[in-house]
């Protein structure tokens, strides 16, 4: 499954550049190892997309609940590798 989801500036940079192989993110969606996140560029100051895209795919999940991680939140591991710059 892929999800389109939004990213701040400062973090796409990171992770299209591979030293932020991870999302923190609400979890509504039922993420799931093997998942494409399209992570599109979001700027909230202007409250409009940048046109910069990319995806990568999830290697990992862990679901809130525990380590300190809010029951409602998912943190995703991110392949280091880029499937395309969109």
């Amino acid at each position: 499954m892929t999800h389109k989801l939004k990213i701040y500036p400062e973090y796409f940079v990171e992770v299209l550049l591979g030293t932020k192989p991870f999302e923190v993110r609400k979890n509504d969606r039922d993420f799931k190892i093997g998942d494409t996140l399209h992570l599109l560029e979001y700027c909230p100051d202007k409250k409009e997309f940048t046109g910069d895209s990319c995806a990568r795919k999830v290697s990992y999940v862990l679901k809130g609940g525990s380590f300190g991680v809010e029951k409602s939140y998912v943190i995703l591991g991110l392949q280091n590798e880029l499937l395309e710059k969109l």
